[in-house]
């Protein structure tokens, strides 16, 4: 993967998202479909500490907000064993986060998705059933569904070139997102996050301080 500017919103990241390819809706009941890549080029065994934020950035319809409640708190907290147990130590205090090897990013988005469809469709009803061919059929009135989706962003950004005075932009080195339906049950939904953000970390097996 090649090295890309980190925008200090994330607002990148969650379009990203976006565009990615629809993943299989007969499995987004079960769990979140986890991706990640990272910088071919980056040694994940030389860096030492990570600065994470206490606040998720989540995006809004007009502008960027942050999630900092008791379930955000519990989803860093998972991030941060993760780290920890990679060998990464973590630094809480903000005025030293210029001290940190890696700075990790947390961005979330829920959005609704709706479709509306209507005119011709050969769909996948026999024609033949009704006697003779009717060539397909058509809806003389539209047809609308919607459907909620969530995705959780996590990008670990090389902080050890910020004193390079030709280096305009930060690179990240490893992403990971997992995304899918959005459940009215608020346990439910932590609990496919918890899930997405542990196995991006256990598909990662690059990331460590001893690899």
């Amino acid at each position: 993967m090649k090295k890309k500017s980190l925008l200090l919103t994330g607002i990148a990241a969650l379009m990203l998202a976006a565009c990615e390819k629809e993943p299989d809706m007969g499995q987004l009941d079960a769990d979140l479909v986890v991706y990640t890549d990272h910088d071919n080029g980056a040694d994940f065994n030389q860096y030492a500490t990570y600065y994470l934020p206490d606040s998720i950035l989540e995006a809004g319809e007009v502008r960027a907000s942050y999630w900092t409640d008791e379930n955000a708190q519990a989803l860093i907290s998972v991030v941060e064993n993760q780290m920890n147990r990679l060998g990464y130590t973590r630094i809480t205090d903000p005025s030293l986060k210029n001290k940190a090897d890696i700075g990790v990013q947390l961005s979330y988005l829920a959005q609704t998705n709706t479709v509306i469809s209507s005119g011709y469709w050969n769909g996948w009803w026999d024609p033949f059933y009704w006697g003779g061919y009717w060539g397909g059929w058509y809806y003389p009135y539209p047809v609308t569904y919607s459907y909620d989706t969530q995705a959780l962003i996590l990008e670990m950004a090389d902080l050890t070139g910020r004193e390079d005075e030709n280096q305009r932009s930060i690179p990240v080195i490893w992403y990971a997102s997992a995304s899918g339906f959005q459940f009215g049950n608020n346990r439910v939904n932590m609990q496919l996050l918890t899930d997405g953000i542990n196995q991006a970390f256990n598909q990662s097996a690059y990331l460590g301080t001893d690899k």
